[in-house]
């Protein structure tokens, strides 16, 4: 075999190996979280604290890295922040809410900001319309949503420059 041959086989052993070390490294099966959008956990401190609706919270978490979906409502088909909200207070509290954020907004009891604890319901204001967005406060200044922009449920800090000037009440289901 010439060395230009020895060349050409080398190369095209080398790229076939590439090949195979590449689809094994994309390859997500057997893997449990759904990494969508390259979003699979939380920052790593953040924890669900204590709370008369934890379960609500803990629910929730459950969830990260489901598709956002406009008007979804269960995790098979992806969530939008409200769809999240109505089906977690009714897989973990066996409660049954409103589907939209204007509703949910009036659900509950209104809190003050310094009285939240995990499973309490923060809305935002992030469009024209006052409380059209929700999440699910963990504690800490986190919260899980599903918010549209980056597309999947996710934790985000209430203390992020976005966030923080958009919130408007936060209210406790019961």
């Amino acid at each position: 075999m010439t060395l230009l041959h020895q060349h050409r086989h080398l190369s095209r052993l080398f790229l076939f190996a590439m090949t195979i070390v590449l689809t094994a490294c994309s390859n997500t099966h057997g893997n449990n979280q759904r990494g969508h959008r390259g979003y699979t956990k939380p920052p790593l401190n953040v924890t669900v604290g204590a709370g008369p609706n934890r379960a609500l919270a803990l629910h929730a978490m459950k969830h990260l890295g489901t598709p956002y979906r406009y008007g979804g409502s269960t995790p098979n088909e992806g969530f939008d922040c409200s769809g999240l909200v109505q089906w977690s207070a009714k897989q973990s509290l066996n409660m049954n809410i409103p589907r939209s954020t204007s509703q949910q907004s009036q659900f509950g009891d209104e809190l003050n900001t310094s009285h939240m604890a995990a499973g309490d319901l923060i809305f935002f204001n992030t469009s024209s319309q006052p409380n059209s967005h929700v999440g699910i406060y963990l504690g800490d200044a986190f919260f899980v949503h599903a918010p549209s922009s980056n597309g999947v449920v996710r934790v985000d800090s209430l203390n992020n420059p976005y966030w923080q000037p958009r919130m408007s009440i936060v209210r406790r289901i019961q």
